[in-house]
């Protein structure tokens, strides 16, 4: 596959050039959840050596495809967040390749719509969320108070709301108070919150890689995983899906999973949306594993179905973005 692109990639034209790179986009899209080392790199170098020489047009389309790959380049994410603002917009709001070095200098010399797009990142370290409050217009920081995976000095936020028309204002306090609320509740130490037992491997009859098989190839809804395997009052196996799924440690899963509230376990799964019937069944089993009576299950249910999966999105990837800063920090 690889030496028919490199092929393609010999021709001059623009026309030819153009579809090399719309051929090799597709397939690092397609091949990344492969986990191929030295296939992730062919990709990276071949798409390196010529987006300098695409239009803007295509520099979108390549963008658009790799603000989502972890995968890309960092100086490859770099490159194209440095372009045009319709280049570098989607690199620049969602890119996990751009790293927080790499961010800061973004942020030191870009311009006024470059910072936009910054701004609007799922989360900003307070280092970053520093340096757009420096330098933004209002608009800028209005963005950056709004949003709330910002770390900002509440000072800050004070000083930017103060602008803003008074009813906008108080939402933007009330939602980053009870957003922080939340996350630190989903932050707190398992020591420090009622537990119950560890879940135990049990026997089941698919094992969880078939499952994940079958869940990857479109042969198996994760919905249905989760409702058989809950019926087999298999927790970890739950567990086990849900963490590769949702891309956490297995360990933090399993303790949302036995924490003696909801809360954790409903944003994870409202984010990946399992639906309330099959949210029920985990439920029962949590009940069962932890000897709750089924009414406690029930008023859990009962908040599922208020929990909208946009918030539910919003505050799992938060979490992520957290904990990825963490051990960036602890490395």
């Amino acid at each position: 596959m690889l030496d028919s692109l490199i092929k393609l990639a010999t021709d001059c034209s623009d026309a030819k050039r153009q579809q090399f790179a719309d051929e090799v986009s597709k397939r690092f899209v397609e091949r990344v959840h492969l986990n191929r080392p030295d296939e992730t790199s062919a990709f990276n170098s071949l798409l390196s050596g010529v987006v300098d020489k695409m239009d803007t047009s295509a520099k979108v389309t390549i963008s658009e495809r790799l603000a989502d790959i972890d995968a890309t380049d960092p100086g490859l994410a770099v490159k194209l967040a440095t372009d045009k603002i319709e280049v570098a917009r989607p690199m620049l709001e969602r890119s996990k390749s751009l790293r927080e070095r790499q961010l800061l200098e973004l942020a030191e010399s870009a311009d006024q719509e470059h910072l936009l797009s910054l701004s609007k990142r799922e989360y900003l370290s307070s280092r970053l969320t520093k340096k757009l409050v420096e330098r933004g217009n209002l608009t800028v920081k209005q963005s950056v108070a709004s949003n709330l995976g910002a770390e900002i000095d509440p000072k800050d936020v004070d000083r930017i709301i103060k602008d803003l028309p008074k009813e906008m204002g108080d939402k933007i306090r009330h939602l980053r108070r009870s957003t922080e609320d939340l996350i630190q509740e989903m932050f707190r130490d398992p020591d420090e919150v009622m537990t119950g037992e560890e879940l135990v491997k049990r026997e089941s009859r698919i094992d969880v890689r078939q499952w994940l098989t079958g869940i990857r190839q479109g042969h198996v809804t994760l919905n249905k995983a989760v409702s058989q395997l809950c019926f087999e009052k298999n927790l970890y196996d739950v567990v086990s899906i849900l963490a590769v799924v949702v891309g956490l440690e297995r360990k933090h899963v399993a303790n949302m999973m036995i924490r003696y509230d909801s809360t954790c376990i409903a944003v994870l799964c409202r984010s990946i949306g399992i639906a309330d019937g099959e949210y029920s069944s985990v439920c029962k089993a949590r009940c069962m594993h932890l000897k709750f009576p089924t009414s406690t299950g029930n008023k859990w249910v009962t908040n599922y179905h208020l929990l909208d999966p946009k918030d539910a999105q919003r505050m799992l990837a938060l979490f992520k973005a957290k904990m990825s800063a963490q051990d960036a920090d602890a490395a």
